[in-house]
């Protein structure tokens, strides 16, 4: 294929990405559904005139997007708010698993007379639910930190934990001699505790000794290639023994959450994380046969609906049967009615084992196609369901994210960053302080402050310290330059806030306010005035009469000084 051909293709996909989207987004079904309509219509399954045949390819670069998402979901997730979540984790999670595999190979067995080895595999493919579709819709409508998002969160971990053992059925199901003989149990165990415990290792002590190298030096390329190097590990390492490289990727930014660099480290990786994610649902529907679904669609028009009812009502029992809430038990139940990515995986490997037949293994994976494309469907109606029971909105879970609301972000801890800190602190208001040097940030954090390590100057910084939901932010910086040209930016992006920086000069003041930052500040003025005050008492002048002195000096705006400054730099 030449140059001008790839050209084409790249167009054609953005194109169709772009329409897609914006359409989808206008009509209230959020992006995720416009990219996977996206890639049906410029997949090699749909007439066009650049259909797009590297679905195999596409999908595997894609899923580093999902790898990535999860990544920054353990940033979020603390060793001992997970260890809080085990009973969700070990308790419903299983249950689910088995309790939906068995009710849907039940289905299978009684109504299709399938083979109970194949509808054993296919309930167990079927009782697994999307990681990349939820938790993306989960993100995209603000929910993560909500109980249901908990709960479908907890959920999805105990299915990816499932991967290995159900894996490992079909083989035992098939009867087949021709595969190899199987891992034994006990290695696959040793295997997996040793890629743990290296990922443990890397996690720990080795990565973030590798990036504090790294920001110390202010050397962010190398910054960012550290980071995917661990995160590629991590996955890779994991998925040698057939689990979900979305884990260990969990597992890597679970344990980087307490550390210092966590919100550069989200500002690194968001960029990439997004773009692999829409590439990831792109590939999704690339993948649907739009011919076999026609051919096909008396049949979806039953499993489908079925597959989805049956899936969302055992979620939704169990989840009540755990002490979830009602409203958060049916958005839970709905959120996770569709059937996941790793079917697709599951149910090629059944069909080489000789599990499925060609027919049979054609349906299957229709139906999972079909299954990811009406989730935002099934989350507005579990919405609505919600609401018609009257069962109050799940409240947020702050423990579960690091993200604050309408809170101040100090950017820079200097000294006047430290005191607006202690200000802020004495008087209950919610904030963050974000600092560039990494030594200054270790320091505070040694004596107890809530200081991160990040570059405010960066876009995808300033998303991970919250300022699109913050009231205000205070930049204070001993470069003045640079802490004018910061709160320019800030003040432009996030009409919202309350722009506070200290300045240098008058004159730098007067430019700000120009602007419409009004909170400019002179600190060597307030600074000069106080000492000035103290020498003046010093030498014997009364208290009352520098006090009026100081106060006639600050009158107006500073306007004798502003005066006085204008009068020098004419003469």
């Amino acid at each position: 294929m030449d140059i001008s051909a790839i050209l084409l293709g790249v167009i054609v996909i953005l194109a169709a990405t772009a329409l897609c989207v914006i359409l989808f987004e206008r009509i209230g079904f959020g992006a995720i559904l416009g990219f996977i309509v996206a890639g049906i219509v410029i997949g090699p399954h749909t007439p066009g005139p650049v259909p797009v045949h590297a679905v195999d390819e596409l999908q595997s670069i894609a899923e580093l997007g999902v790898v990535l998402f999860m990544f920054t979901v353990g940033l979020e997730m603390r060793p001992e708010k997970v260890w809080k979540m085990r009973r969700l984790i070990f308790g419903l999670g299983s249950a689910q698993m088995l309790l939906t595999g068995g009710v849907l190979a039940a289905y299978l067995i009684i109504f299709l007379q399938a083979p109970w080895e194949a509808a054993t595999i296919i309930g167990l493919a079927f009782g697994m639910s999307s990681t990349a579709i939820v938790m993306g819709t989960l993100g995209e409508r603000g929910e993560l930190a909500t109980e249901h998002g908990r709960t479908t969160f907890a959920v999805l971990m105990a299915q990816d934990m499932w991967i290995v053992p159900v894996m490992a059925l079909v083989p035992i199901l098939a009867h087949s001699t021709d595969q190899g003989a199987p891992t034994p149990l006990w290695e696959t165990l040793v295997l997996v505790v040793g890629l743990v415990a290296g990922i443990v290792a890397v996690g720990r002590w080795l990565l973030p000794a590798a990036l504090g190298y790294c920001a110390r030096r202010r050397q962010m390329d190398a910054f960012g290639l550290v980071l995917f190097l661990a995160v590629i590990f991590a996955a890779w390492s994991v998925e040698q023994v057939g689990i979900s490289m979305t884990l260990g990727a969990f597992l890597l930014g679970m344990l980087l959450s307490a550390s210092d660099l966590r919100h550069q480290i989200e500002a690194t990786v968001a960029p990439y994380k997004q773009s692999l994610m829409g590439l990831f649902f792109i590939a999704v529907g690339m993948s649907i046969d739009v011919g076999a679904l026609l051919h096909d669609w008396d049949a979806l028009l039953v499993h489908v609906p079925v597959v989805l009812l049956l899936k969302g009502a055992v979620l939704i029992g169990l989840a009540l049967a755990f002490g979830i809430g009602r409203s958060a038990a049916i958005r839970t139940g709905f959120y996770l009615s569709q059937v996941g990515e790793f079917a697709f995986v599951l149910l090629g490997a059944a069909a080489v084992a000789g599990l499925l037949s060609g027919d049979g293994h054609t349906l299957a994976m229709l139906v999972v196609a079909i299954s990811m494309i009406a989730t935002p469907l099934m989350v507005k109606a579990g919405a609505a369901v919600a609401d018609r029971l009257g069962a109050a909105p799940a409240s947020a879970d702050a423990e579960l994210s690091a993200d604050l609301d309408r809170h101040v972000v100090i950017i820079g801890y200097d000294e006047v960053g430290y005191l607006i800190d202690l200000m802020l602190e004495r008087a209950n208001v919610p904030h963050i302080a974000v600092e560039r040097d990494i030594a200054v940030v270790r320091r505070a954090k040694r004596g107890g402050r809530n200081v991160f390590f990040g570059d405010m100057y960066s876009p995808t910084a300033q998303e991970a310290a919250g300022l699109g939901k913050a009231t205000a932010v205070f930049v204070t910086s001993r470069d003045s330059e640079a802490a004018k040209a910061l709160a320019l930016t800030l003040h432009r992006l996030y009409p919202q806030l309350d722009v506070h920086v200290r300045v240098r000069t008058l004159a730098d003041q007067a430019a700000l306010v120009a602007k419409g930052i009004k909170h400019a500040g002179t600190g060597y003025i307030e600074s000069t005035l106080t000492r000035g005050g103290i020498l003046l008492k010093d030498l014997g002048v009364s208290e009352e009469d520098v006090s009026e002195l100081v106060s006639a000096l600050r009158d107006n705006d500073y306007a004798l000084i502003r005066a006085a400054y204008a009068e020098t730099k004419r003469t």
